[in-house]
């Protein structure tokens, strides 16, 4: 297994309003008109590409480990991270040299693109390539119960990270930087610690009763 943990943080979209209907509507009675702050998180479905084109010393190379002292014969390999598009809904108050904003904010979790190998090598092995193949859907199935979890984890937890009430800055590009720096970090931090669980749970489906099965489940 190898996963690798990427980031894509999207810039967000400012949508600034000098006033409203009414000309003399109040600074605060225009920021009490907002749509109220919306929390969205979505997760792609985990589809895997097979490939069985690569050798066991192009599969122990990926994996990081050392030919000499280990043969790789199957390898999955995931891209876990997300993308997150933020919509800040402003009040912008020139004269007063003040704003207010409500944000929206949707996050995508992905492990795409996962590609599940399985040594050349064992093309003519039907029951060791099959076995390797076993092995390799663990990993997958790992990976899918991860990309899950998280997506409703996040879900539950973001209104209370970020926080729903108004907020208020100088400016709207003030307001606007804020929230990209307090959804950055968070999501930094969150994804940061699904990667070491993951990584946790992807050890223990190689442990060495499952090495034991799958070397010698045929017999040799």
């Amino acid at each position: 297994m190898r996963g690798r943990l990427a980031t894509l943080l999207a810039l967000s979209t400012l949508s600034t309003a000098c006033g409203d209907d009414s000309a003399f509507a109040s600074f605060e009675t225009r920021c009490g008109k907002l749509p109220p702050t919306h929390f969205k998180v979505v997760a792609v479905p985990l589809t895997f590409e097979r490939d069985d084109s690569q050798s066991i010393e192009a599969l122990t190379a990926k994996s990081g480990s050392a030919l000499a002292t280990h043969r790789t014969k199957g390898l999955t390999a995931a891209v876990f991270g997300y993308s997150a598009d933020i919509d800040l809904n402003a009040v912008d108050d020139r004269r007063g040299s003040r704003t207010c904003g409500m944000p929206r904010l949707r996050v995508e979790l992905s492990m795409q693109p996962v590609t599940v190998f399985v040594a050349s090598e064992l093309a003519t092995e039907s029951c060791q390539h099959d076995v390797t193949l076993s092995h390799e859907m663990k990993h997958v199935e790992v990976f899918r119960q991860t990309l899950d979890r998280a997506a409703r984890d996040l879900e539950r937890d973001l209104p209370e990270a970020i926080g729903g009430e108004l907020r208020h800055a100088k400016n709207p590009g003030e307001l606007q930087q804020r929230l990209v720096v307090s959804v950055r970090d968070y999501l930094a931090q969150f994804m940061g610690e699904r990667q070491r669980l993951l990584d946790e749970e992807q050890a223990e489906v190689d442990s060495p009763e499952e090495y034991a099965r799958v070397s010698n489940a045929c017999g040799h």
